[in-house]
């Protein structure tokens, strides 16, 4: 399903831990947006509890895989629900 991180050849994605610290990344790269920053956090939050994976595209989206099924894309100016 994911792989266990770096980046996969076969779909090109990069699994991102639920740390702080990548959390903080994807908050600053919102930065001059406050609420594009303020979704990122609560998703990261959920991502560091466990009820979420997230992986950044080579497109620089992020796709969000939620345990409940549900998956979002998150793009520059939209999030889309993909399933």
């Amino acid at each position: 399903m994911f792989s266990s991180g770096g980046f996969n050849a076969r779909t090109s994605r990069c699994r991102l831990p639920g740390t702080e610290d990548a959390i903080g990344a994807l908050v600053a790269l919102a930065k001059d947006n406050p609420d594009k920053a303020l979704v990122m956090s609560h998703i990261g939050q959920m991502v560091a509890g466990g009820f979420a994976v997230w992986e950044q595209l080579e497109t620089g989206e992020v796709e969000v895989r939620f345990t409940t099924g549900e998956t979002y894309l998150l793009a520059e100016t939209t999030i889309l629900r993909l399933a």
